[in-house]
């Protein structure tokens, strides 16, 4: 079973991701914010992480960054999502993908599958 960390701050949206995802299997660990994100991801390691870009305290295109200097994170796939439609918000960022809010759950599952 495949691990994903899903960090959003809208509520509502992670609720619905990490049910979608456990529906199919996947074995789902939330964060509001970056910084509950950064704690735990020095600790245990994904396969997958599902990254909006805005965050209350943190930028997700910085956290990308971030995660790709690291040794033991750089090689972890990253989907990056945002409601700005343009992809290039992510350029720079080191993302695997980039999946534009709002979107089908299809299309989620697919990109996922993609990356990892």
């Amino acid at each position: 079973m495949k691990k994903i960390f899903l960090v959003e701050d809208d509520h509502a949206l992670r609720e619905l991701i990490g049910f979608l995802l456990t529906e199919k299997e996947y074995e789902v660990k939330s964060f509001s914010t970056a910084s509950s994100f950064t704690k735990v991801i020095n600790k245990e390691l994904p396969d997958v992480i599902l990254m909006d870009i805005m965050l209350p305290d943190g930028n997700g295109v910085d956290l990308c960054k971030s995660i790709r200097e690291e040794k033991e994170t750089r090689e972890i796939p990253v989907l990056l999502m945002s409601a700005h439609a343009n992809p290039s918000i992510a350029n720079g960022s080191g993302a695997n993908s980039f999946l534009a809010k709002p979107f089908d759950v299809e299309e989620l599952y697919e990109c996922i599958e993609r990356i990892s």
